[in-house]
């Protein structure tokens, strides 16, 4: 599959496929890491990932500026170096404070990826259709994770800090390989006469504020973006609580409790690669697909199954419901950025989408503690309930972005 398509193309596959198996095989057991070895109480727990959210947070646009400003290249492989730094940080020093100081680390690196992966990729593939570029990256990082998964609770049983330590070795290895193989051809600057580094971030950054601000078609993606992460937060934290709470899980065989969050999560990864690509060969038959219908139908799907997770006690039936809430997310996101894409100047690319991240990542701060004190002083369903609500503005901007033209 990477022999007969182009170098930067390739190299795309490559990196969502190892980068994905890295970060999935480093974070499977990591609540278990925190626990049973770091040994975190509660409140330390939590702040791990107040931090984390926090870090992603603040540093967005910064390194948006950068991959636009200097190299979306040079961007990726600084992100990879820090991923790995990080999870080496985390998995060799067992201690409280060096763990917190490693979310920020790939936390940061994490954002100096986001964005300008995507704008570098899009740029070196001009040719390609962007939706079709980013399904099959979705889909070979969903097969990453998979092994990932794998691999990590493998590792996990014989030590829980080796994926982490193992995970981190990986994406140091893979900075290395992408500074020997990732082209970067299509780049220029978004400014060509340099002022200084902190002029430079401050005039890309107005450009950045003007040309959204005159795109009505990118502003209500972003606010789709902003939705999407209102609603994401309290479905990944209390997906779990609601399936130990309220119903009983079956032991068949070894699927004990535990082992069945294991499945679940390899069950909706194999039915996101099927469904990128049974949507993957739909455009190659029809030559595209409506986004407006697929982002429409994945939001409305998300909110129906999400509810009908929660009202659910059945196990077999919570389960085929929450499978698929989890497979609309994984569906929409990356058409979602395909036709932000469209709408984007290619010399901001990294700037707007490091704003949808941080526009994500802002959503999940608000709406995770919103849904989590309804799940704290009402009930779990009603909190996942809630969270459903949060994306209903979606089905609202859906359409403005389909009829509005730049």
């Amino acid at each position: 599959m990477f022999a007969k398509n182009s170098k930067a193309y390739s190299v795309y596959l490559l990196f969502r496929f190892v980068c994905s198996l890295a970060v999935s095989m480093s974070t499977v057991l990591s609540i278990v890491y925190h626990l049973e070895v770091v040994q975190l109480d509660a409140f330390q727990l939590v702040l791990v990932g107040t931090v984390l959210e926090t870090s992603c947070f603040l540093f967005e646009i910064p390194t948006g500026v950068v991959a636009d400003l200097y190299s979306r290249r040079r961007s990726v492989l600084i992100g990879m170096f820090l991923y790995g730094l990080g999870f080496l940080m985390e998995g060799a020093l067992p201690w409280f404070a060096p763990v917190l100081l490693a979310q920020v680390v790939w936390g940061c690196g994490d954002t100096f990826i986001t964005g300008a992966l995507e704008a570098w990729i899009a740029s070196e593939e001009e040719d390609k259709p962007i939706d079709k570029v980013f399904l099959r990256g979705s889909q070979m990082g969903q097969i990453g994770g998979v092994l990932g998964v794998v691999l990590g609770t493998l590792l996990g049983n014989i030590n829980l800090q080796m994926p982490l330590i193992l995970g981190g070795s990986l994406c140091l290895l893979l900075g290395l390989v992408l500074g020997r193989i990732m082209p970067e051809t299509n780049f220029s600057p978004a400014i060509e006469e340099r002022q200084g580094l902190l002029k430079d971030f401050v005039c890309l950054f107005k450009l950045n504020l003007g040309f959204v601000k005159g795109a009505p078609v990118l502003l209500a993606l972003l606010a789709i973006t902003l939705c999407g992460g209102l609603a994401s937060e309290g479905f990944d934290r209390l997906s779990t609580a609601h399936f130990l709470d309220d119903t009983v899980i079956p032991v068949i065989g070894p699927l004990n409790s535990v082992t069945w969050f294991g499945v679940i999560s390899l069950i909706g990864s194999g039915l996101g690669i099927l469904a990128s690509q049974l949507l993957i060969a739909r455009m190659e038959k029809k030559g595209t697909v409506s986004r407006t219908s697929v982002v429409m139908s994945t939001s409305a799907g998300y909110i129906l199954f999400l509810v009908l997770f929660a009202v659910g006690r059945s196990f077999w039936f919570m389960l085929l419901v929450f499978l698929l809430a989890g497979l609309m997310r994984t569906i929409k996101e990356p058409v979602l950025a395909a036709w932000m894409n469209d709408h984007v100047d290619e010399k901001m690319r990294a700037t707007v989408f490091s704003t949808s991240g941080q526009l994500d990542s802002f959503g999940q701060i608000i709406g995770g503690p919103i849904v989590g004190l309804v799940a704290q002083q009402v009930s779990i369903p009603w909190g996942l309930v809630c969270t459903a609500f949060l994306l209903l503005p979606a089905l609202f901007l859906v359409p403005v972005a389909g009829k509005k033209r730049d």
